[in-house]
């Protein structure tokens, strides 16, 4: 709702008028801001009502200085009226006789503020009519009984080539240039719509083809009759979209979903499928028609059964079988909105990454992995104890270190260290079957063992170790020398990794010192 300060310039010698304005309450949106002067000066511009009491002599340059829209009220006694001008009479909004009374003065106010505000009333609903029509891109237009057109919005001007003022009060054949043969005909033209509007005197929508400055367009209309207030029929509003790119939107799609590499379905706001192409029927291994008009929903359930969660961006992976061969699927799904922001249906694309899943692999594996023996590193021996929820749980660590390796690598050289090396991965491998294995440095290894354990099943996991070592260096003379160290730290709640690698740093320290070839268990 608006709100209006009403300015009131009361130009008179007492306060009469005054009091009579004070009086009254406002209307509903508005507010008076009075003034009572002695003669006229600058507020005579700015005064929305000016009542003047003065004489006759400064009436002409207060009528000559006043807003375009102001009220003037001349007040005068009855024996000068005579010698009032014909023009100042057409300028005024009223005239009051001398004398007059209070309820007089209140009276003719009211009736005066009162069209006031129906005059801002109807400037209002003009601005908001204005202002919504010319917002909308559709062609809008209201007419009158006869056809002729009273109101257009901007974009009726640009489909016509012609302004508003051109073109109301005007009829169709003028504004759209078309021959009045034509028009009576009804060829292209909205004659037939019209009378059938008329006739129903009812809402109807048509779809109509109209010759435009653009070319022949395609409209889907919505025309409504317009009646006064005592029911009578005085004309029609109708709402024009341009569907002509639309009509055409069917083939475009087919000609960018056929030649898209990867498998793309459409559902309408029912869940049902209603469009798929040819990469989509070959991935799963049935024809086109056969997939239109299935529910979205079941057919996933059949064909991405095993489809992970579908992630914040929209993405979800499967596998799938084509042919004979194993493919990896990226889903993606997506609601498609219209313009109102309301759903109307679903978007499904299948991305074949069989690929990048492997190179993702294989990258992944690069990363984590010591590629001379097959065990993971230690950046990925940090990740795995965050990142698998292993804190705070339970973890008995293996620091194991090689006893002699440098002598092995100086005697022999680097290739048969890295041949022990391997060798020592593949008895790791055998004997803590199932947990986490390290090489974190040349001939240092962890070992992760999840769970609860005693002394004694420590000890004997070491020793199994250290055993199998001694066994596999028989055979092999140059590793005769070959041994290991094995330091174990124990925790019951593992709340920092580092300090449980130091303490398992101590007890293989400890290990060595006393003669190597054993294992040692941190105690605080």
């Amino acid at each position: 709702m608006y709100h209006y300060k009403l300015q009131v310039l009361i130009l008179s010698q007492d306060n009469c008028i005054y009091d009579a304005v004070s009086a009254i309450e406002p209307l509903t949106g508005f507010e008076h801001e009075l003034f009572l002067k002695q003669s006229a000066d600058a507020a005579v511009k700015t005064a929305d009502v000016i009542i003047c009491e003065l004489p006759e002599a400064v009436l002409a340059d207060i009528v000559k200085n006043s807003k375009k829209d102001a009220a003037v009220i001349f007040c005068a006694a009855a024996d000068t009226l005579n010698s009032r001008d014909e023009i100042y009479s057409q300028a005024l909004a009223d005239i009051w006789i001398k004398p007059y009374s209070k309820s007089f003065v209140t009276f003719k106010l009211r009736k005066l503020f009162e069209q006031i505000k129906i005059t801002k009333d109807r400037n209002l609903a003009q601005g908001y009519i204005e202002t919504a029509i010319n917002s909308i891109p559709s062609l809008i237009w209201f007419k009158d009984i006869r056809g002729a057109h009273l109101k257009v919005n901007d974009s009726f001007c640009r489909a016509v080539g012609k302004t508003k003022e051109d073109i109301e009060g005007r009829g169709h054949y003028y504004i759209w240039d078309m021959k009045k043969e034509e028009y009576e005909q009804g060829e292209y033209i909205c004659l037939e719509s019209e009378e059938i509007v008329l006739q129903e005197k009812k809402t109807c929508i048509f779809d109509e083809k109209v010759k435009t400055k653009h070319g022949m367009r395609q409209f889907k209309t919505y025309k409504s009759p317009i009646f006064d207030d005592n029911e009578q029929l005085i004309g029609t509003v109708g709402i024009a979209h341009d569907v002509t790119d639309l009509e055409n939107m069917g083939a475009e799609l087919e000609v960018i979903l056929r030649n898209l590499p990867f498998a793309v379905l459409l559902t309408n706001e029912a869940g049902k499928i209603i469009n798929v192409n040819d990469v989509c029927a070959q991935y799963f291994a049935t024809e086109k028609e056969a997939l239109i008009g299935q529910e979205y929903q079941q057919w996933k359930r059949q064909n991405l059964a095993h489809m992970s969660e579908i992630n914040a961006k929209g993405y979800a992976d499967t596998k799938i079988i084509v042919g004979k061969r194993e493919k990896n699927l990226e889903i993606y799904e997506k609601p498609i909105f219209d313009v109102f922001g309301t759903a109307v249906g679903m978007l499904c694309m299948c991305r074949d990454v069989t690929v990048e899943r492997h190179l993702e692999k294989k990258i992944i594996y690069s990363a984590n992995t010591d590629q001379l023996t097959d065990l993971y590193n230690r950046r990925y021996f940090y990740e795995y104890m965050t990142r698998n929820k292993i804190m705070s749980r339970h973890v008995n660590l293996f620091y194991i270190d090689l006893d002699n390796f440098k002598k092995i690598n100086d005697e022999y050289g680097h290739q048969v260290g890295d041949t022990a090396l391997v060798m020592v991965a593949k008895l790791l491998k055998q004997t803590f079957s199932g947990d986490f294995l390290a090489r974190i440095g040349g001939d240092e290894f962890l070992v992760v063992v999840l769970g609860e354990k005693t002394d004694a099943e420590l000890a004997a996991m070491a020793e199994t170790f250290l055993n199998g070592l001694q066994q596999s260096i028989v055979s092999n003379d140059k590793f005769s020398v070959l041994s290991a160290s094995v330091g174990i730290a124990v925790s019951d709640v593992l709340t920092d990794i580092d300090l449980l690698i130091r303490q398992s740093d101590a007890a293989l320290y400890e290990a060595k010192r006393n003669g190597k070839k054993q294992y040692k268990i941190y105690h605080k």
